[in-house]
């Protein structure tokens, strides 16, 4: 592997090509960035989560390329309220060993294996006749999402983060609605309508205007099964929708904008690190796409000081 990299180098230096020298010192930065926050995280106190007094689900969906940042999300959160259930469902590339630092970190934490989980949600989709949804579980990776965490959940409202997102501070607007029941859930805002259907599509299954800006990154949610009732009905009229890559996103939107009574978070629940370099103080950062390494230096140089200096 060495000899191909050198051989790789030695090609690209004959051209003298500016835009391979930042490609490669990224790569580089990124390698040890990566590196560096496995080591921080190795070197974290555990986590001692209070399940018996659980007020919300709090669940993952990683794989290995991505599994010491959804992590560092995890802890991001955990870090403000530890009365919680943490559910991490990995996609079927975890080892032995990561399973071990998760329990490790996170004593009492439930692991859903994903060949386990195939076979389990499968089967229970089709007990119920979500025949649609039981295909779509069997190849969209998202799928997981909204059907295993919600059957999974052992508590009334579920919050579901994805693994580039980090906690700054105590995200006080989330466990509000957890603690006080006032809204049917909360959810980051994007800067876009990154939905699967239009919104003509959209008006054929829900008789109120759809959300605008819908993000899945954060989100906290009450649904029971009757969303995936909801689900059955779409894809059963959308055969199409399954090659989407948004299509979980726009079903969460959707039925969100059916149930109503859910809150958009503030802007300190930042998205693309728009706000942050507005110079915003912010709640928490979902990083999303195209931005290199920040994730890494964040939670190394902000957030795991705090966690080690809190021992």
């Amino acid at each position: 592997m060495l000899e191909n990299i050198i051989k790789k180098i030695k090609y690209e230096l004959q051209f003298n090509n500016a835009n391979y020298y930042v490609r490669a010192r990224d790569k580089v930065l990124k390698t040890y960035y990566r590196w560096l926050l496995k080591k921080r995280i190795m070197s974290l106190p555990p986590v001692t989560l209070s399940k018996e007094c659980a007020v919300c689900t709090l669940a993952i969906l990683a794989n290995k390329k991505n599994f010491f940042e959804s992590v560092a999300a995890l802890y991001s959160f955990c870090f403000w309220e530890k009365n919680i259930n943490i559910h991490y469902h990995e996609d079927g590339t975890l080892t032995e060993q990561d399973i071990d630092v998760l329990e490790k970190t996170f004593p009492g934490i439930v692991i859903f294996r994903r060949k386990e989980e195939d076979v389990t949600v499968a089967a229970y989709l089709s007990s119920k006749r979500m025949v649609n949804c039981a295909r779509l579980r069997s190849h969209f990776i998202f799928s997981i999402r909204l059907f295993d965490m919600l059957a999974r959940k052992r508590t009334p409202y579920l919050i579901q983060i994805d693994s580039d997102v980090l906690f700054f501070s105590k995200p006080t607007e989330i466990l509000d609605i957890i603690q006080t029941g006032k809204a049917n859930g909360c959810y980051n805002r994007d800067v876009i309508d990154a939905y699967t259907f239009d919104k003509a599509a959209i008006s054929k299954y829900i008789d109120k205007p759809v959300v605008n800006n819908f993000n899945a990154g954060v989100f906290l949610h009450n649904f029971d099964e009757a969303f995936w009732d909801f689900a059955e009905n779409v894809l059963a009229h959308e055969p199409g929708a399954a090659e989407s890559w948004h299509l979980e996103q726009t079903l969460f939107a959707m039925y969100v904008s059916l149930k109503g009574a859910f809150v958009e978070l503030p802007r300190q629940y930042d998205l693309g690190r728009r706000e942050k370099i507005a110079g915003t103080p912010i709640i928490s950062e979902h990083y999303v796409h195209n931005t290199g390494y920040d994730f890494h230096k964040d939670f190394i140089n902000r957030l795991a000081p705090v966690y080690l200096g809190n021992q």
